[in-house]
């Protein structure tokens, strides 16, 4: 299997870098000294790029791409800490639409999205902490209760998807995020993102809003979750590739005992694990993302794989880049700190790091499963 990118992916990941190296700069514009004051400029921008109809199916009104083209993106992200809403609203939001959405529904939401007119978030957790809501019958539609913490982009969304407790099982509603009886408490979060704590108290919404009339959407749910995950995974190979480089030129540049640090060959060696870390990271996310299509234990093994292989790997990387920079690592004065804090965060969202562990323990406690093949067969 060819796994080296084809030049349209090439071409995707250079632009990608050009523009945020010319237009983007987190610590003017999110950063501790910034107003914190949402700007959708960039986020028009990644529309007229194509960015954000890029996953959508053309007959939906967006470009037909996949979860490569989708992770060389977030790893491009993670590299320039961007903290716009495309992981909840185009990847786990927007699988979600792609999953249960009729027809009528993908028209309805789908070319707003990739207009840069939409923003979406996904009012549940992950796994058996997913928090449904609960429903009710009001007539011809439904009435939502319930509450969810640390709502990833909460704040910045125009419309929630609800996991919803329906019929015995669980539906995603659409619903307007300065609708009637719903709060949003917003906050900034620890690498400089947005997040809110959403309570809905008696939310009275139509049948339509139902995505698909689907009352059995748990196993979408899963998948788009895993989507996200994988997705969060390339963002984090980003990150720990920019701390490894930045690490590996600081110790050219300081000396110590009258040479470079990169001499001492005790920092050798560690240098050479950050980039082995970093490589490590990126053939088990690829992994992942290379697997979200495949049945659900095997897609689920390769993703708790990369999150919680990943997970350890970023705490790994973050701890020798600030040991290696001394505490001017953990100042304001160099960006390192933001890096290991995007990375701190990735820890625990989608799923913490021990979470995955557990879920790929026990998937691949079953002999099936062990001996079955990483990657899906040709034609498969």
């Amino acid at each position: 299997m060819d796994l080296q990118f084809d030049t349209e992916h090439t071409i995707l990941g250079d632009s990608a870098e050009r523009f945020f190296a010319d237009n983007y700069d987190f610590t003017a514009r999110h950063g501790r000294d910034a107003p914190g004051i949402w700007q959708d400029d960039i986020w028009r921008q990644f529309a007229e790029l194509g960015w954000l109809a890029l996953p959508f199916a053309e007959e939906d009104g967006g470009l037909g791409a996949g979860m490569v083209e989708i992770s060389i993106l977030m790893e491009a992200f993670g590299r320039h800490l961007v903290i716009e809403p495309y992981l909840t609203t185009i990847v786990l939001a927007g699988g979600l639409i792609t999953g249960l959405g009729t027809p009528e529904q993908k028209s309805a939401l789908v070319p707003a999205i990739g207009a840069g007119n939409l923003r979406l978030a996904f009012a549940g957790g992950w796994g058996d902490d997913l928090g449904a809501a609960t429903t009710s019958k009001s007539g011809a539609g439904y009435t939502l209760s319930g509450a969810r913490k640390n709502v990833m982009d909460a704040p910045l969304a125009d419309k929630l998807l609800v996991p919803a407790n329906l019929d015995g099982g669980i539906g995603v509603f659409v619903i307007d995020a300065d609708a009637p009886g719903v709060t949003i408490r917003g906050h900034r979060t620890t690498d400089g993102g947005y997040a809110g704590d959403v309570e809905l108290a008696g939310i009275e919404v139509d049948a339509g809003s139902l995505l698909g009339g689907n009352s059995d959407a748990e196993n979408t749910i899963s998948w788009a979750l895993d989507r996200a995950a994988a997705a969060i995974s390339a963002d984090a190979v980003g990150a720990i590739q920019k701390l490894a480089e930045e690490t590996i030129e600081f110790t050219k540049t300081r000396e110590q005992f009258g040479q470079s640090l990169s001499k001492f060959q005790v920092l050798q060696h560690r240098l050479v694990e950050m980039k082995v870390a970093e490589e490590e990271a990126r053939a088990v996310t690829m992994l992942a993302i290379l697997s979200i299509d495949a049945p659900d234990r095997n897609r689920m093994r390769a993703v708790s794989s990369a999150k919680s292989k990943t997970g350890r790997l970023a705490r790994f990387v973050g701890q020798a880049a600030i040991q290696t920079h001394g505490a001017i690592g953990t100042t304001n004065e160099l960006g390192i700190g933001d890096y290991v804090k995007r990375l701190m965060v990735y820890e625990t969202i989608l799923g913490a790091t021990r979470r995955h562990t557990d879920r790929y323990a026990a998937i691949i406690s079953d002999p099936d499963i062990a001996g079955a093949g990483l990657l899906l067969a040709e034609g498969a």
